[in-house]
This record gives C-alpha cells, sequence and structure tokens, in this order.
C-alpha cells in the first residue's frame, strides 16, 4: 500500500528539515586546505634541527632507522624507556633521553624493567655532534632494578641513569615504559620520509618553517589548527609570526608522504593574531 498524501508531506518536510540543518552546521565548519592548494598560513618556529620538529611520533624514526618493522609492533616487540645523563645546565639536573628496544621473539618485559641496551643510533646525526634526545638500542638483557637509593641518587626526578659505572662502552641501561602502539608505525613512517626530504642546506640557511593555520570546526569556539613544515625560497628571511602564503603539501602528522609544502610569499596585507592564536586559513 503506497503511504497517503499527508504522509509522504511529512516525510519530504523531515527530509527538507534534516537536509537545511545538516547544510547549517556544514556552514559553521572549515575543511582542511587540500595538498596542491593554496593558503595563508602563519610560521610558527624556523627549524634548524630534524630531531626538533615536532611531527608525527619522532621517538619512533631511529627504530624504523634500524629498520624494526610494523609487524614486530603488532608483536609488541618494541618498547620504549627513558634513561637520564647528569646535566647542570637541565632544570632537573639530568638531560633525559628516550630510547627504544627491540625484544627477541618471546620475550615479554613489564612496565618499570630496567633493561640495559647497546649499539645506540639515532635517526640523524646531531647537528652540533652531541647525543640526540631519542636514540634505538639493542637489548641487551634486563638488569637489578633501581631501589629507593638509586632513584634518590638522581636527585627531585627518580629515574635510571643512563650510563652506569663500570658497564662496557657504549651501553646504557634504560627503564621500560610499555610497547609502542603499532598503529603509530604509519604515521612515523611518514614522518621519517617527510624529514629525509628536507635539505641539509635548507636547514642550516634557515629556510625551513614549521608553519600553521586556524579552521572553524564548530560555532562556539572550537578550532582546529593544521600545520606544515616547508621550505621557503632563499630571497624570504622569515621569522615566527609572520604571515606567508603556502602551497599546502602532506600535514605534518599525518600519514600523507608527500608532496612537500612550499612557502610561495610573504604577506604584508595580513597582520597576524596575537597571543596564542593563528591566522585564519584561506
Amino acid at each position: 500500500m503506497s503511504p497517503s498524501a499527508p504522509a509522504r508531506d511529512r516525510t519530504t518536510a523531515l527530509w527538507r528539515f534534516m537536509t537545511l540543518a545538516l547544510c547549517a552546521a556544514l556552514a559553521a565548519c572549515e575543511t582542511a586546505p587540500r595538498a596542491g592548494s593554496e593558503t595563508q598560513a602563519q610560521v610558527m618556529d624556523v627549524v634548524t634541527d630534524r630531531h626538533a620538529v615536532r611531527d608525527g611520533h619522532p621517538e619512533l624514526y631511529a627504530a624504523l632507522r634500524a629498520g624494526v618493522t610494523r609487524r614486530e609492533l603488532d608483536e609488541g616487540r618494541l618498547v620504549e624507556g627513558e634513561c637520564g645523563v647528569p646535566d647542570v645546565a637541565q632544570p632537573s639536573g639530568m638531560r633525559w633521553h628516550t630510547v627504544t628496544v627491540l625484544l627477541p621473539p618471546g620475550v615479554r618485559l613489564s612496565r618499570g624493567t630496567v633493561a640495559d641496551v647497546h649499539e645506540l643510533r639515532a635517526a640523524w646525526p646531531a647537528p652540533d655532534g652531541g647525543v640526540p634526545a631519542r636514540l634505538h638500542g639493542v637489548y641487551a638483557g634486563t638488569a637489578t632494578a633501581l631501589g629507593e637509593a638509586g632513584a634518590t641518587a638522581l636527585g627531585p626526578h627518580p629515574g635510571t641513569r643512563c650510563q652506569v659505572p663500570g658497564a662496557p662502552a657504549g651501553q646504557w641501561r634504560v627503564t621500560l615504559r610499555g610497547p609502542v602502539p603499532a598503529w603509530a608505525f604509519d604515521f612515523a613512517a611518514a614522518g621519517l620520509r617527510r624529514l629525509d626530504a628536507l635539505r641539509d642546506s635548507d636547514l642550516a640557511a634557515g629556510r625551513v618553517l614549521r608553519l600553521g593555520c586556524q579552521l572553524k570546526v564548530l560555532d562556539g569556539g572550537d578550532w582546529y589548527a593544521p600545520v606544515w613544515v616547508a621550505t621557503a625560497p632563499d630571497r624570504l628571511r622569515l621569522a615566527p609570526g609572520d604571515v606567508v602564503r603556502l602551497r599546502v603539501g602532506a600535514e605534518a602528522g599525518s600519514k600523507d608522504a608527500g608532496p612537500p609544502a612550499e612557502v610561495l610569499e610573504r604577506r604584508t596585507d595580513v597582520a597576524a593574531p596575537g597571543g596564542n592564536a593563528l591566522v585564519r586559513c584561506g
């Protein structure tokens, strides 16, 4: 039996209302610029060191460089740890390092286990020749967990000293925090490819920038800020706060490896907002 005319009218009215409501909701939102399009963005940082770029999961870059696979993360074998090196220049008196460790098949270690690692490596050499904050090491066995005396020796921030007196050269001791989630692999792999594409000469010259802009998500003050790492032309000397025209590329923190974003020109007709706000996209 076909619906009556009043029923059809009510159904039509309901669909029309839902369509108008959806359109109103979408009108209150803005979508992120697509790769290849142009938008305005604001310089957040001048990047001179790949290690300092906050893109995706930088704690995994050294592990991926060492050949760790997605399957090994699926098996729960890549774990993340931490240790400290005495450094009077730091407020805590310690310089902390994140160290990933690939466990042998069948080995499961609980959070807080203290492990020895060797053959430490970083994703890239540090520009100043020092030891980067994020490393990957080869598992060399478990060690005795620190007791109260060992924690107190580190000062007000308990933890494990990276370098233990009497340990073999190049061996560190780290406190394990737990396995790295497998889903992080794809984001880290894309971020590593994006950063590998940057040229050392551009980094040294201050032409690599971290930029962002703000998008309206919902009425009421909710915002989303896409971020890109881009290279500026040699003729431009840009500083944090400058507003530029940007050719959009792969967004930082995404699973897209490319294309890279590119700074086209400085915008002198747009004022940068104050405080922590960024310029509006568009």
